[in-house]
């Protein structure tokens, strides 16, 4: 008898979080239904979600939520379309942000203080310090193994004070833990960040020494860091704006919530931004990563009508850089220099802190909890392979997976079953609709090749023979081949069938695109996309 864990998502990536644990019971749960954001963006993809209904026959009793982050949350929608009758548990903090992800107002199961039972398996929630209230680690206790899930968190304080209770972690430990996934996205970070009243100092002195606006980029959630940011701004005697739907979103939530109070007349909408002197403008911006349709990227290009930078501004990017995103970070921050400002990242001053544990911490961790195995999770294969270095070297066992390897507890020993759950990903756009992957498929082809559209007229009157088809190339040039003569020459091959099929659109479309595809390859020795066309006159 045995516990058998099946990573879907964020095992051997960044994002997409979800672990399937079933117990020999039957009784199966889900801890995190994340996303992945897209590497697809120019194609039209903003995020990669797993697709859940591969999850099979046997439909979760209960997904576990540890917090409200896009990696852990925001594939929820997709998770109860797919299996509608499963319960969802979260922290307090972190049902505001569910019911505004599924767009009704469900009820579930709150993870507060007192532990709950479903089935056999006894749910601790920990609060813990992370860049989102609400963030919480979770303890599993079954009859064949205790088990910890310790996904985003830190052991120093949040920039709202929250803190991780190292007392009950060592409690966990002398009682015994037997397998702990545990997150290895900063284990390359031998320093610790800066404090977050480190942060909170560097923030107030950039924006009071700022001699014209302060553009300020974080990450949306980051209810802590625009909490320092208006501090700074009150301090200053400048006002702040926040400019994005995601952090209006936060500040909705939040200050319903309670979990902090602004003061008075610092935060301002921005229809008040063209009637106040620019230098009292603190602008919180979304796009800390650079997304596309976000504010950050927009306002560095000047898209946006009411506030342009210029001489003597200050962008402050306030946030982590995922691994990836920095080329086009780079190119966001080069626009806003050409505009006359200047830029501070965390490169050049202590502008945010991380709220994933760094190596320092993850050892403490190690060492309150005393797990017999360690599987390292949420990072590349090289974050992985560090935490499994550092666990070992703690006297614990560990072992590596990936995506869709699935792995069994029992008598004291992890294993891989050997078994392979490939989980496919369905890829959403800006309006939350799902592409098909052929459409995405067709998109990098035309980005990569270019596209030929051909359209055939084709008379009505049968005694008039098809005329050349017109020719028009995107995204392509056709040295040495003259489309005219090109043309001339598909609509020869198009009038040799003199069959009663010789005029029917389908036939003629699909002529022309195997024609076409097949000429272009032998003249160019390139396979640009190719559209056909017919229009009935």
């Amino acid at each position: 008898m045995s516990l058998t864990f099946w990573p879907v998502g964020g095992w051997g990536e960044f994002g997409a979080n979800c672990l399937v644990l079933d117990l020999p019971s039957g009784f199966r749960l889900v801890v995190d239904t994340g996303v992945a954001l897209g590497t697809l963006e120019e194609y039209g993809v903003s995020y990669e979600v797993p697709d859940f209904t591969a999850l099979g026959d046997i439909p979760p009793a209960i997904a576990l939520l540890t917090h409200a982050h896009d990696d852990h949350l925001k594939g929820l929608p997709f998770f109860a379309e797919a299996f509608p009758q499963t319960s969802v548990a979260a922290a307090p903090t972190t049902w505001p942000w569910i019911r505004r992800a599924l767009g009704e107002p469900r009820e579930g199961v709150v993870l507060g203080k007192d532990p709950v039972t479903f089935d056999g398996v006894r749910v601790e929630a920990l609060p813990v310090s992370h860049s989102i209230p609400g963030t919480v680690v979770l303890r599993l206790q079954t009859s064949w193994g205790t088990v910890v899930v310790a996904t985003d968190f830190r052991l120093a304080p949040s920039a709202l004070g929250e803190t991780t209770n190292v007392e009950v972690l060592a409690q966990w430990g002398r009682e015994g833990v037997d397998v702990l996934f545990l997150d290895a996205t900063n284990t390359l970070v031998a320093t610790p960040p800066p404090k977050e009243e480190v942060v909170a100092a560097t923030l107030a002195q950039l924006v009071a020494e700022a001699p014209g606006a302060v553009v300020a980029v974080s990450f949306a959630s980051h209810a802590g860091r625009f909490y320092q940011l208006v501090q700074a701004a009150r301090a200053a005697g400048k006002v702040v704006i926040p400019l994005g739907r995601g952090i209006e979103e936060m500040l909705s939530v939040h200050l319903d919530q309670g979990t902090f109070s602004l003061p008075l007349g610092v935060v301002r909408s921005s229809r008040e931004m063209a009637r106040l002197p620019r230098e009292k403008l603190v602008l919180v911006v979304t796009g800390s990563q650079g997304e596309p349709t976000s504010v950050f990227p927009r306002l560095a290009m000047d898209e946006l009508p009411a506030f342009k930078l210029a001489p003597g501004d200050v962008v402050i990017h306030a946030a982590r850089v995922i691994p990836g995103n920095e080329k086009r970070l780079d190119h966001i921050f080069d626009h806003c220099v050409r505009r006359g400002a200047r830029v501070v990242t965390a490169h050049e001053a202590p502008t945010h802190a991380s709220g994933h544990a760094p190596a320092p911490e993850l050892s403490s961790a190690l060492e309150l909890l005393r797990p017999r195995w360690v599987v390292p999770i949420h990072g590349r294969l090289r974050q992985l392979s560090e935490l499994q270095r550092l666990a070992l070297g703690f006297g614990a066992r560990s072992l590596v997976a990936e995506n869709g390897r699935v792995l069994r507890y029992g008598g004291g020993v992890l294993e891989e079953t050997g078994e392979l759950r490939p989980v496919g990903r369905l890829l959403v756009d800006a309006d939350q609709e799902t592409l098909d992957s052929a459409v995405v498929w067709e998109r990098k082809a035309a980005a990569k090749g270019g596209v030929v559209v051909a359209v055939a007229a084709i008379p009505n009157d049968p005694g008039v023979a098809l005329p050349n088809p017109h020719i028009e190339c995107f995204g392509l040039r056709l040295p040495g081949v003259n489309r005219a003569h090109l043309a001339a020459e598909l609509g020869g091959y198009l009038r040799q069938d003199t069959s009663p099929l010789g005029k029917d659109p389908e036939n003629v479309r699909a002529k022309m695109q195997t024609w076409l595809g097949s000429e272009l390859r032998k003249r160019l020795g390139k396979k640009p996309r190719v559209v056909a066309l017919t229009v009935e006159l």
